[in-house]
């Protein structure tokens, strides 16, 4: 089931200066570089919980990548900045509001497909609830998971044990690079 239509808040998240680079529309990002031509931002949302975890979702059995996980994420519309993207794509395939976009994760992770350059951002987002609803067309599970369970490839709740494939390496890579900066962040008392 997809989300209800995004609320009016949809749009008041803040961000911190450093990230005014990721403010402008996305076809001005893509006209000054000149060698891109899809932009893709992601968010890593993090429980209030301790030890923290993350919000981790599965594709759909229908869709592209079938049943691997990932953080919820997708291809920005050029008319919106970077960031805009980032906060629309959570909500789509979560249902969660952005309040704040705190930082980017990691390096802009570059592939070729089909002859285009694509150009993946990584953004650590707070939210306001943490209750997902998944759109199911893109979307069939989640987890709040633990960098244990990122690293070691498996969730296990209630007894059962669900297997997490990534749909490729550098997702592992951000969603551990985003633990190592939370918990940095939290020993200095942020």
């Amino acid at each position: 089931m997809a989300p209800k239509p995004p609320p009016v808040t949809l749009s008041s998240y803040t961000a911190t200066p450093t990230l005014s680079p990721f403010s402008i529309p996305v076809k001005d990002y893509l006209t000054s570089r000149p060698s891109k031509h899809r932009i893709v931002a992601a968010a890593l949302v993090f429980s209030r919980s301790t030890p923290p975890q993350i919000l981790i979702v599965q594709r759909a059995a229908s869709d592209y990548v079938p049943n691997l996980w990932e953080i919820p994420g997708g291809s920005c519309d050029t008319d919106e900045s970077i960031l805009a993207g980032t906060v629309r794509e959570l909500w789509e395939e979560s249902g969660l509001v952005a309040t704040e976009v705190l930082r980017q994760v990691g390096e802009a992770c570059e592939w070729v497909e089909e002859g285009k350059v694509w150009c993946k951002f990584s953004f650590e987002v707070e939210a306001e609830g943490m209750e997902v609803r998944l759109d199911e067309d893109e979307h069939q599970a989640f987890f709040w998971a633990t960098e244990e369970e990122c690293r070691m490839g498996v969730v296990v709740r209630e007894g059962k044990y669900t297997k997490i494939e990534w749909t490729n390496e550098s997702q592992l890579a951000v969603i551990l690079e985003g633990f190592r900066l939370r918990k940095e962040r939290s020993e200095v008392g942020l």
